[in-house]
């Protein structure tokens, strides 16, 4: 087996469908960066990596995981607000975006789809209750999403609420310090 089919296997193994330069560092065991930048020229010219944006890159050929690509175009964010709450069915709309918690607003448009980044504070961003370590990516739970929807958004009608925890709901308000949404929290449990 060549190096070049040692080093995309192991890509392949790894579960992952996005890499960024520092990723493909580790999973290659390149401590030098002329070196590392060297190979995976190699891997594009030879048609087994192609760059999704710079200092991101995706096995060609392979389908890329839009919550992975959306958790990896921006460091500091999590999968959240309607993009949770739709895949959860709390609300019955698709907005053709993928919705994030994030250190800053941004919107980035690419092959792949549309990514809204809105701004929390670092303290709020920080503090992981209600957050879900999904291998790849973070995604926040039901619960977090609900108060991160609400501190962004304002009180808004929920659909199917049978299966949110009360009372993690409440304890998670808590973490944003803000009295508007602990009113929200409280008036939608009353409709729990």
């Amino acid at each position: 087996m060549s190096k070049m089919a040692k080093k995309l296997n192991i890509l392949h193994q790894s579960g992952q469908t996005v890499f960024s330069t520092n990723e493909l560092m580790l999973h290659w065991s390149i401590e030098n960066k002329k070196i590392l930048y060297t190979q995976i020229s190699r891997a594009k010219e030879q048609g087994f990596l192609r760059t999704i944006q710079r200092g991101l890159y995706a096995l060609d050929g392979l389908e890329v995981d839009r919550l992975e690509l959306a958790g990896n175009l921006k460091k500091k964010s999590y999968i959240s607000f309607e993009t949770v709450l739709a895949k959860n069915g709390l609300i019955n709309q698709w907005y053709g975006s993928y919705f994030l918690a994030s250190d800053r607003e941004a919107d980035i448009e690419n092959e792949y789809g549309k990514f809204n980044y809105r701004k929390l504070s670092e303290k709020i961003l920080n503090n992981r209750l209600g957050i879900i370590d999904s291998g790849h990516y973070f995604t926040a739970g039901t619960e977090r999403a609900i108060c991160d929807y609400f501190y962004k958004v304002g009180f808004q009608q929920l659909d199917d609420l049978e299966e949110i925890d009360q009372n993690k709901l409440i304890e998670i308000s808590k973490i944003y310090h803000n009295k508007r949404l602990e009113k929200d929290i409280l008036k939608l449990t009353k409709l729990l």
